[in-house]
């Protein structure tokens, strides 16, 4: 199975860059209100810096590991294991 990741015409994973109110919940051990908060804190931030916006429910995932220290690794890994 390993082969065919690599062989040649074959799309990598898709790369998710954002997220969701149950990623931010998982890693700031708050509630679903607070999470939707902060999503749109953080893409009320991203517009003002002219940056892109998720739409509802979704935060860029960079500036969110940025705001709040969480290493990039950690945030990965809640949002992949959200994936199954």
């Amino acid at each position: 199975m390993a082969a065919l990741a690599t062989a040649p015409g074959v799309l990598r994973a898709s790369v998710t860059t954002y997220v969701t109110a149950a990623d931010v919940m998982e890693l700031l051990g708050c509630k679903e209100n607070k999470a939707y908060q902060t999503i749109r804190e953080i893409n009320r931030a991203a517009t003002d810096s002219g940056q892109f916006a998720y739409g509802r429910g979704k935060a860029n995932k960079y500036i969110f590991a940025e705001k709040f220290g969480i290493p990039l690794d950690v945030v990965n890994a809640v949002i992949d294991r959200d994936k199954g």
